[in-house]
């Protein structure tokens, strides 16, 4: 039993050790794509236009996949693999047939009403009929194929086959990039979103080939399941899906309707407030990353270990994990918190913001880098959840800051102004990692009364 609790915590090791600069490579492609648009693009109106659209696509993959499908799809998929290679088939099939059907129904819906509301303060800057329908139809069929590659990245997360979705993912920055300067003085403003539909589709036909060797399905046996609803009632993994990822989804609107908060909050305070307040929190960005490439791995450890009903030796994991945040962030986010003047030099003063401003941003920073530790531990945390299949307690957390971080931003912004609103986060972050904490603990230990 020790030795296999050895081969456990070594394989774990191993992976996070493979993965972490892999996923740090594939967000830095991100970024040199940005640069690329920077450069050849410019900060046109066109521009603008394509970088709106741009982020309800991101905010609608995060929604619907992301934040949802991806997190729920690998404790289930961990539990049917226990119990055997066909159970483990009939679960993808029967989740991903359907999945496939409703997300562009879902997107589709999602995508026009975003674009209906957004007509309302963000037009089209004048560009002609056809291509505003060619744009927004371009990053509709970016949210489904990426919605895709979500799925297939948690089946092969699932079996621990981590390098390939990272290393595609990499190499998709140089499709992405080649295909924007190929295309650029052809079709002009089309080639971003063709560009990021064929980095899309070169990642979903890798990871379909290496799911298909993994599971021993194909893209026709994937529709099989849908002529059989007997076969469907009997592997009832589509309706527990379904469900847990409706919860999900609600957890991630609560969560991500924080930052919009915050900044319409902010806005009242004066120009320049929302910036000053994004180039803080880009800049805090920087320690979640460096955890954050970690999280899929540690997710499909743990769905492993629950799947077992192994409770003592997941508490054992995740509290192992807790601690190595501890001893590995406290001095960077330390070492960030002293040198927060220089970083916010280093990284925005070589332009038009003036010293006063990079002043008010460190003074931003440190106050957000006080509420990181707790922050961080509970992304830790909540993937120890989503392994439990808790998706409730994740869902309770994000509504009880979304529900108190207002009130608390309005009442620090009486006595300190924009610092109030980084107060108010960091503040939050400590009953919020508590709570977490102790659901974590008390669920677990019913658990174990009951198995005893």
């Amino acid at each position: 039993m020790q030795n296999n609790d050895t081969q456990s915590q070594s394989s774990l090791l191993k992976n996070i050790l493979l993965i972490t600069p892999l996923s740090l490579i594939g967000r830095a492609g991100t970024l040199l794509i940005y640069i690329a648009l920077a450069t050849w693009f410019g900060d046109t109106a066109e521009m603008d236009f394509i970088y709106y659209y741009w982020g309800i696509a991101d905010f609608l993959i995060a929604l619907l996949s992301g934040a949802t499908a991806y997190s729920v799809l690998i404790p289930l998929l961990a539990e049917a693999r226990e119990k055997g290679k066909t159970e483990a088939q009939h679960c993808v099939q029967s989740i991903f047939t359907r999945y496939i059907i409703l997300m562009p129904v879902l997107s589709g819906i999602i995508g026009a009403v975003s674009w209906g509301i957004s007509q309302l303060f963000f037009p089209n800057v004048g560009l002609t009929a056809s291509t505003t329908i060619g744009i927004l139809c371009g990053f509709l069929c970016l949210t489904i194929i990426s919605s895709v590659r979500w799925i297939l990245k948690a089946i092969l997360d699932t079996y621990q086959a981590f390098y390939i979705p990272v290393i595609v993912h990499a190499l998709r920055a140089i499709i992405v990039i080649a295909a924007i300067f190929l295309c650029k003085p052809y079709v002009s403003w089309f080639s971003i979103p063709i560009a990021l539909i064929i980095g899309e589709l070169f990642q979903v036909v890798i990871l379909f080939q290496r799911c298909g060797a993994t599971l021993n399905i194909t893209i026709r046996s994937l529709f099989t399941v849908t002529r059989n609803r007997t076969e469907v009632s009997e592997f009832p993994y589509t309706k527990q899906f379904l469900r847990q990822c409706l919860v999900m989804a609600g957890a991630a609107i609560s969560d991500g309707m924080n930052p919009v908060v915050d900044r319409g909050m902010s806005s009242t305070l004066g120009p320049s407030s929302v910036s000053k307040l994004d180039y803080s929190l880009r800049l805090c960005a920087i320690p979640e990353n460096l955890t954050g490439v970690t999280l899929p791995v540690l997710l499909s450890h743990w769905a492993k270990i629950s799947s077992s009903e192994n409770i003592q030796k997941l508490q054992q994991s995740v509290w192992r994990g807790v601690l190595a945040v501890i001893v590995l962030m406290v001095p960077f986010l330390l070492g960030f918190y002293l040198l927060r003047s220089n970083i916010v030099a280093l990284f925005f003063g070589h332009g038009k913001l003036s010293v006063a401003g990079q002043q008010h941003i460190a003074s931003l920073l440190g106050i957000y880098l006080i509420g990181m530790l707790p922050r961080l531990i509970s992304r830790l945390l909540i993937r120890a959840h989503l392994a439990r299949q808790n998706h409730f307690t994740v869902l309770t957390a994000t509504l009880i800051r979304l529900t108190l971080n207002p009130v608390l931003n309005w009442l620090f912004m009486r006595y300190w102004g924009l610092e109030g609103i980084a107060w108010s986060t960091a503040l939050l972050s400590y009953p919020i990692c508590a709570f977490i904490a102790i659901e974590f603990w008390r669920k677990c230990q019913t658990t174990e009364n009951r198995s005893g």
